[in-house]
């Protein structure tokens, strides 16, 4: 329903969205959250979580995604909108321009690989299509009225957690396999998104290349203070926007796990 409150979670450079908010910490069975800030985006009631904390204090393998999507999903929260500054490794994706990817590698080593890895019950969550094809559509049709020409609908994100870039070598074995992008936070994120049958998407800004081609600090600057005002501009439409009523496969991720009385999937821990 329209009154549904959606999240919102913001990566680097991109710590404040909603006016005069109220601020709090979310406890649950994976540990403490990201500070959330609950509020309204342009009428619609929003939870806006900040991955790296408000002022970029939580690194990327210190990042609680399992309690942060968590505390979405005892909030109500059942799609989410995901912003991330990420590396170009397509030629054709220039710094700058917003990219809404349309599949994942999950290179991750560091995190849980489950919401469910406690589970005495066998059961797998398909991530085909990996992320919510409403979403995607939205998200896509509100950065094409913000940055016309200039919007990538298709692409392939490798996901490592750093915290290093990566090497010459690796650059090149990930483009051959077809990365368009290099990030460091979309996973296990969006995993866990689906396997809290939450629908989700993101989209990215390419702050730089990932072909040995450095760009300057103050390029650097000037694109992330771009992009953020692009990120704002996009998600002030895409809330707007956003389909309540079509089907998708994220709403059934669990339909073939058993749940208990309270809705949440069956596990030995629990």
């Amino acid at each position: 329903m329209a009154n549904e409150p959606i999240g919102i979670i913001g990566g680097t450079g991109f710590y404040k969205l909603l006016e005069n908010p109220r601020v709090f910490i979310h406890d649950n069975r994976y540990g403490r959250s990201s500070e959330i800030y609950e509020g309204k985006l342009e009428g619609v009631p929003v939870y806006f979580l900040p991955r790296h904390g408000p002022n970029h204090t939580v690194i990327v393998p210190r990042i609680n995604y399992r309690a942060n999507i968590w505390a979405f999903k005892e909030l109500g929260v059942k799609k989410i909108l995901a912003t991330n500054c990420v590396g170009s490794a397509n030629p054709d994706i220039r710094p700058g321009d917003l990219v809404v990817p349309s599949d994942f590698c999950d290179l991750t080593r560091r995190f849980p690989r489950s919401l469910y890895d406690d589970t005495t019950i066998a059961y797998h969550v398909d991530l085909n299509p990996a992320y919510c094809p409403n979403l995607r559509k939205t998200l896509i049709d509100a950065a094409k009225q913000v940055l016309p020409g200039r919007v990538h609908e298709e692409a392939v994100i490798f996901v490592d957690e750093g915290l290093r870039f990566e090497t010459k070598f690796e650059l090149q074995l990930f483009r051959k396999l077809g990365a368009d992008l290099i990030g460091m936070t979309t996973l296990p994120e969006a995993v866990f998104a689906r396997e809290a049958a939450i629908c989700y998407a993101h989209i990215c800004v390419p702050t730089g290349w990932c072909m040995g081609e450095m760009i300057e600090m103050d390029d650097f600057h000037e694109v992330l203070e771009l992009g953020i005002q692009h990120f704002t501009e996009t998600l002030r439409i895409a809330v707007q926007n956003i389909d309540y009523a079509s089907d998708c496969p994220c709403v059934h991720a669990l339909d073939s796990v058993p749940l208990d009385r309270s809705g949440h999937a069956q596990t030995g821990g629990w």
